[in-house]
């Protein structure tokens, strides 16, 4: 039998692939309709479209790491392995990606673990800010923080529920599949997650002997 984690990593990995080539296609539209505009006459119109494709395309590309098999499950890796798909996604929200951890290693699991934590940092700061991705390790712990810092920074209630593995208080619905999926790797790859608030910050921790 599949476990939840693996059923919802197949059922996005056929959803990322079915989806991925027509909007490549459209695309490929974008750049023939500005070809054929050289005057510029619809330049707004396609630059919307545009716009509107390279968020798309980050959302999918997010998709497929952080809830797909883009980055695997097995054995260890280097987190600069999700930076660029980390950087695309911050493209497209208010807050700013400061990032420090390329040479940090961590379970392939922890990838996407690090991908949804950075997903969840964004919501917390609606008024933008900054993103900080951080490590260090103390004895035979290794740790890993996004810290969010901004303006009104607020971690829902139900997201904490979901991180622990707890149900949240409306019960499990599409806003909280995120949290609740990284809280369910999070567990199945051994590591442990902290959140803690502070004024105008978020800490998301992630504690492991196989991080550093």
């Amino acid at each position: 039998m599949l476990d939840n984690s693996r059923m919802a990593a197949l059922v996005a990995s056929k959803v990322c692939h079915d989806i991925v080539s027509p909007m490549s296609m459209l695309m490929q539209g974008v750049e023939m309709l500005r070809d054929a505009d050289p005057a510029g006459r619809n330049a707004e119109a396609i630059g919307l479209i545009e716009q509107c494709m390279t968020k798309a395309f980050a959302r999918l590309d997010f998709y497929r790491q952080a809830v797909a098999d883009g980055l695997g499950s097995e054995g260890e890796a280097k987190l600069v392995e999700a930076r660029a798909t980390a950087e695309r996604l911050y493209g497209t929200v208010k807050p700013a990606l400061e990032w420090t951890v390329d040479d940090v290693a961590a379970p392939r699991l922890g990838l996407k673990i690090v991908l949804n934590l950075l997903f969840i940092a964004a919501d917390c700061l609606p008024k933008g800010g900054t993103v900080r991705v951080e490590a260090s390790r103390a004895g035979q712990i290794g740790e890993l923080r996004i810290v969010a810092t901004g303006p009104r920074a607020k971690l829902k209630a139900e997201t904490s529920a979901c991180l622990a593995g707890e149900a949240p208080p409306d019960g499990f619905q599409p806003y909280n599949l995120v949290p609740t999926l990284t809280g369910l790797l999070a567990r199945q790859a051994q590591i442990t997650l902290l959140a803690r608030e502070g004024e105008e910050r978020i800490e998301l921790v992630m504690q492991s002997p196989r991080i550093g």
